[in-house]
């Protein structure tokens, strides 16, 4: 455009004009680039267009876009120009420029070039905020969407591919990311802005973490000296002192109902010994144990104990002394209680009222009688109840194995799963108790000697970890990412992590392996890629790994589709939270193979069960540390099938039935099982039944002769021998003959 031209432009729009000409203009661009929103790379393409990677990559498809940018920016400059010429008609316009048509293309062409060199059409200038609500809204409107920053992708012609499929349409291309990870142990320092410290002090510069050494009691393991017999081994976690407070409380009871029959402290071992076999045993009705079909009878069971007896101690068993019963008031003691509101405040604050003592020494016990290892493990374990008359608060849990029940909160050695302590969900008034308090009143008995303490996402919180770190504990668990006190960088909300949420939320699409670590003095925490994020807190792990050792075996999918097992890149505190966070569940599962519980309607029975279940499976844990695995030697006089095949250590139900037995052992005042009402045998049956001596302190009538076939209207004989297989009493002679024969 020549000089005359430009100066006959500037003469009919003014200064101002000409400003208000010029800012327009560039407004209007920056807003049309604003308006283009993002798309998912490689992601949902609209109208069956390109996606935005395909897009990219085609030269022709640019070349087209930069044209219709010149040809929208013509219309808009030429229409900014006509209304800055309002006040001249088209012709004095004309007139006052003097320019032709071409020549007022070609000043119009120059313009645009200008616009476009200052704002390229593919690099626009957008805030982070207004970038942040065109991805909101282009999700809205595309579905799914990737937040993951441009300066995390690698150049299209490396890392995307782009497959055909066998009618020739292209596919959707793999995602393929390559994230900063922080498997580094030389991280960036501190002076990086990026990273700076955070308002909780975490920062990404990573110093070496102190870990002091173990200075728990040694040897771990039991305290007492090796016993003989299992029975021994469960009776020094359920103590016969125990037993006789139990006697003593239960008789009260049943002179109270008029029983004339008091209980025994062997009475009592044996009722406990029933329990225990039927625990290995299971017969769905209690009541089969004692019945005649030789299916469901147990001889064991039914000379030990009749079934009317067994009823009666397990109507008015009490674990506590009844004349302190606060159900009982004003029954018993009017004084015990001031008001109403006294009585019921005293039931909700001491919940285990009806067996107290009980749970007291069983626990004492526990915790006393075993020498922890390092590594523990602070879970919940549950006790199956359905009613609605607990007084423990009852939890509902629909997603659960056990989907109600009383939540007992566990500490276990994460080794072999002995419960060293236990307690009931407490009860709290105003607010509801916090998981920070749970936990520190589990662990308190053992912490000082740097134990190394592993919890779920229930229980691990920054506050826990200090607490125990103060108490020379260390700490390690998953946790919660939304828990109070962790890394600003580790916060998927846009407000609170501004820069980096982004990277968080790309996480999740990610490799398995990956994962970011921050450090604040003694505490790391990490967030991990596996089959998805899981966060970690630790006050005994480096916040960076080993890539020799520390790796974890899953399972993933190949590239024909089948899972097969890889190792995958971990941190040590996965690792280590890996191998040790089962030990609740390992005892839960010990406890729940040959469990005494039954169905009740008392719910402190439910209880009782548990203490009887944790004395067993604890008392098997002791007898495994002191009867060592060798080949070639027994530990106990039982049958070969009771052994282990090649370690020559008695199995668990060897071990719960030599219990059983040995709390029964020197009491039998059952009754012998009634005569069998079979039909006589064939003879080739005959060398398998003999004549012997039947069980039992008096003589039975005879099976053949009752049946009027020897002595028909006479005196039916009576006989102290039989045939034990068919379990009938049988004259002497020619009734033993006859009834095998069948001979008429």
């Amino acid at each position: 455009m020549s000089s005359r031209e430009a100066k006959n432009l500037q003469f009919a729009l003014k200064e101002s004009e000409s400003n208000i000409f010029m800012d327009s203009i560039m407004e209007k661009k920056k807003r049309k680039c604003r308006g283009k929103k993002s798309r998912p790379l490689g992601g949902k393409k609209r109208n069956g267009g390109k996606g935005l990677l395909d897009k990219k990559c085609d030269r022709r498809y640019q070349q087209r876009k930069k044209e219709e940018e010149r040809q929208a920016l013509r219309e808009s400059l030429r229409r900014s120009c006509n209304e800055a010429g309002i006040a001249m008609t088209r012709g004095n316009y004309r007139a006052v420029v003097d320019v032709s048509t071409e020549s007022e293309d070609e000043y119009l062409d120059g313009i645009v070039d200008q616009l476009m060199e200052d704002c390229p059409p593919e690099s626009p200038v957008v805030d982070d905020e207004e970038a942040d609500e065109d991805f909101q809204s282009s999700e809205e409107q595309e579905g799914e969407f990737d937040d993951r920053e441009e300066d995390e992708v690698d150049s299209p012609e490396e890392d995307m591919e782009v497959p055909t499929s066998s009618t020739g349409r292209k596919k959707r291309p793999r995602k393929v990311y390559s994230p900063d990870s922080d498997n580094d142990p030389d991280p960036p320092g501190a002076d990086d802005h990026h990273y700076a410290p955070d308002e909780f002090g975490w920062s990404r510069t990573l110093r070496r973490v102190k870990v002091q050494r173990f200075k728990g009691p040694t040897p771990t393991g039991p305290t007492f000296r090796r016993h003989r017999t299992p029975a021994k081994y469960f009776l020094a976690f359920f103590p016969l002192a125990v037993l006789s407070l139990i006697v003593e409380w239960t008789n009260i009871n049943l002179r109270d109902a008029g029983c004339k029959i008091l209980s025994s402290v062997a009475e009592l071992r044996a009722w406990f010994g029933i329990r225990i076999v039927m625990g290995l045993v299971k017969i769905p009705y209690y009541q089969d144990y004692w019945s005649n079909s030789p299916g469901y009878y147990n001889r064991l069971i039914a000379t030990t104990m009749t079934r009317s007896r067994f009823d009666q101690i397990t109507q008015h068993l009490a674990c506590a002394n009844p004349a302190e019963n606060p159900e009982a008031y004003p029954h018993r003691d009017p004084s015990m209680f001031s008001d109403k509101k006294h009585h019921y405040s005293y039931m909700r604050k001491h919940p285990l009222y009806p067996l107290q003592p009980v749970w007291d020494a069983v626990l004492a016990k526990c915790k006393g009688n075993y020498n922890l290892s390092k590594n523990l493990a602070i879970d919940e374990a549950m006790v199956k109840y359905s009613g609605f008359k607990a007084k423990v608060r009852k939890f509902f849990m629909p997603l659960k194995p056990i989907r109600s029940g009383f939540k007992i909160y566990a500490l276990a050695e994460s080794s072999t799963g002995y419960m060293a302590n236990f307690m009931v969900h407490p009860f709290k008034t105003g607010k509801p108790a916090k998981m920070v308090d749970i936990a520190m009143s589990v662990a308190s008995p053992f912490v000082g000697v740097h134990h190394h303490i592993y919890t779920d996402k229930l229980y691990t919180s920054v506050e826990l970890a200090r607490r125990l770190l103060a108490a020379n504990t260390y700490l390690t668990g998953a946790v919660k990412s939304t828990s109070k006190g962790l890394p600003t960088d580790f916060s998927k909300n846009s407000e609170k992590n501004p820069r980096h949420f982004r990277k968080l939320k790309a996480l999740n699409k990610m490799p398995r392996g990956t994962f970011y670590s921050r450090q604040a003095d003694q505490l790391t925490a990490i967030a991990w890629k596996d089959s998805r994020v899981m966060t970690m807190l630790s006050s005994a792990h480096q916040g960076y790994r080993n890539r020799i050792t520390d790796k974890l075996t899953r399972k993933v999918k190949d590239d024909s589709g089948r899972r097969v097992s890889s190792s995958v890149a971990a941190p040590s505190q996965a690792v280590d939270y890996t191998k040790n966070m089962g030990g609740v569940d390992r005892g839960d599962q010990l406890r729940a193979y040959y469990t005494c519980s039954r169905k009740s309607q008392y719910w402190w029975r439910k209880l009782l069960y548990f203490l009887v279940d944790i004395a067993q499976t604890n008392a098997w844990v002791s007898y495994k540390s002191h009867h060592a695995a060798t080949e070639g030697t027994t530990t106990c006089t039982t049958s070969e099938d009771d052994l282990g095949r090649k370690t020559g250590r008695m199995s668990h139900s060897a071990f719960v039935m030599e219990v059983g037995t040995g709390l029964i052992k020197g009491y039998s005042k059952g009754s012998t099982p009634r005569q069998s009402s079979t039909r006589p045998l064939s003879s080739a049956t005959m060398p398998l039944h003999h004549r012997q001596k039947m069980p039992g302190k008096y003589a039975k009538q005879c099976r053949w002769c009752l049946r009027g076939k020897k002595t028909a209207g006479k005196r039916v004989s009576m006989s102290r021998h039989g045939c034990l297989t068919c379990n009938v009493h049988l004259c002497e002679g020619t009734c033993f003959l006859q009834f095998h024969g069948g001979q008429q």
